[in-house]
């Protein structure tokens, strides 16, 4: 079709698979079902942005309201939450200064 090939696995066994919300024509591959649209670009996020992201996390409001007010998707709101998650040490050594004793 075209000689167009899968991002994924370089295969040319391309189907039409539907439209994107965005009314972009997406594809389906036939060998590793991987499914794309063409020049698809991803908007970056301003650090200020991101800045206050985390400032409002601070002020307990809830996640979709962080959403609304900064206007950034749930998608792109779980993974930096999930990269904030992975910053931060998850094992507390019991010998550490500052934690009681049992």
């Amino acid at each position: 079709m075209n000689g167009l090939e899968c991002p994924q696995c370089g295969a040319v066994r391309i189907v039409k698979n539907g439209h994107a919300h965005t009314g972009k024509q997406r594809y389906l591959c036939r060998v590793c079902t991987h499914q794309f649209t063409l020049h698809h670009r991803r908007t970056r996020i301003p650090p200020d942005t991101v800045a206050l992201v985390d400032r409002l996390l601070s002020e307990r409001l809830s996640h979709r309201g962080i959403c609304r007010a900064v206007g950034v998707s749930r998608s792109w709101f779980r993974r930096h939450l999930q990269s904030l998650m992975n910053t931060v040490p998850h094992c507390i050594e019991p010998d550490s200064p500052g934690i009681p004793k049992a």
